[in-house]
């Protein structure tokens, strides 16, 4: 997977957000210690297929371009990750999840066991994404447990230096 800030994204490229614009988006960068917030799945036209707070939606990308890094699609299966993404427009978001992600973080030794409900975060909508394409973004992890900072694993070393 390669990438780099600003780089054009293709369809089923995952793009990581890093400016944030809502409070939530702040607490979510302190919660986890990340400079990354939000992920998302690029569509085409500067639009986004995401898990927010109304649900997985297409949504443009216009007030937050720039603030992001580009993960190009493993194994080229873009498409198909994106494909079943469509699938899935109108699902809710998980709203129980950030309440985890934040006590989890809050208490380092607590871990909470989720069972997954067809709701989603914005970390775990991409990743189940491709988990449907036939590549797990993260083997060693539930994908219920997946925050948007995981997504800087698998940035270069050089993106990361300079992101």
């Amino acid at each position: 997977m390669k990438t780099s800030d600003n780089q054009k994204p293709y369809p089923g490229d995952i793009l990581i957000f890093t400016r944030p614009h809502r409070l939530v988006d702040y607490a979510i960068k302190l919660f986890t210690m990340s400079r990354y917030y939000h992920v998302a799945i690029y569509v085409e036209e500067d639009r986004v297929i995401e898990a927010r707070p109304k649900g997985v939606i297409i949504d443009s990308i216009g007030d937050r371009a720039g603030g992001f890094a580009v993960l190009r699609a493993p194994e080229n299966l873009g498409e198909e990750a994106l494909s079943w993404a469509k699938t899935q427009l109108g699902a809710p978001f998980d709203h129980m999840d950030f309440v985890v992600i934040m006590l989890e973080h809050l208490f380092l030794r607590l871990h909470l066991n989720k069972v997954p409900s067809g709701k989603y975060s914005c970390a775990e909508f991409v990743a189940t994404a491709f988990d449907h394409a036939g590549v797990r973004l993260f083997p060693d992890r539930d994908l219920d447990d997946i925050e948007p900072r995981d997504f800087a694993e698998l940035l270069p070393v050089e993106a990361v230096s300079s992101t």
